[in-house]
């Protein structure tokens, strides 16, 4: 379930939270696709005809979702990095934050930014990237770098993000917080496995 304290707390009223948390439990069971407004209008406990009065469309709260997921990832970013100079410790916390993000109770949402993004349309994609690269990308980007500069990055910055991207969007799959790896743990190991030390 998708926060909705949160999704509050950037500024959407309490019913488009609902109606947004509700929406992203579906789109993550169903799919965008197959999720229609009834389907959403009934598990918020409102007429179909009534989610209009908040959004225009289906395509809005899935945006919304969307950029609320990555406005929040980015502050939980910047976060993570704030004080810390040494780049190598600014990526392994970043690892750490964006795996919490995918391995979290309320991770539904990063799941379905992940994988509903070809749902999204086009302009609503470039409003979402443009977020994302605002922060987000921006943190990653500043530590990758910064390790490249010392020597210490296996490959150029802007591929080493893709691959640390997919590695870790791929341990929703296999990683289990109940077993012996520790978030930190496997932070650690993807961050080996990208650097030179």
């Amino acid at each position: 379930m998708m926060n909705r304290q949160a999704l509050e707390d950037v500024g959407i009223s309490p019913a488009k939270a609902r109606i947004v948390a509700k929406a992203v439990d579906l789109f993550y069971e169903k799919g965008f696709e197959r999720t229609t407004v009834r389907d959403i209008a009934a598990a918020t406990g409102i007429l179909s005809g009534s989610l209009f009065h908040h959004f225009k469309n289906k395509q809005e709260i899935l945006y919304t979702a969307m950029a609320m997921t990555t406005r929040g990832m980015g502050e939980r970013a910047e976060a993570a990095v704030a004080g810390i100079s040494d780049p190598v410790e600014q990526l392994k916390a970043l690892i750490i934050c964006e795996l919490s993000s995918i391995h979290r109770e309320d991770g539904h949402a990063a799941y379905v930014l992940v994988d509903e993004w070809r749902s999204l349309d086009e302009a609503s994609r470039e409003k979402v990237l443009a977020l994302r690269d605002g922060s987000y990308e921006k943190c990653w980007m500043d530590a990758l770098d910064g390790c490249a500069e010392k020597g210490l990055l296996k490959s150029p910055p802007k591929i080493a993000r893709q691959l640390i991207r997919g590695a870790l969007a791929w341990t929703r799959n296999w990683y289990r917080t109940d077993g012996d790896l520790t978030l930190a743990g496997l932070a650690d190991e993807v961050t080996n496995s990208f650097l030179k030390i």
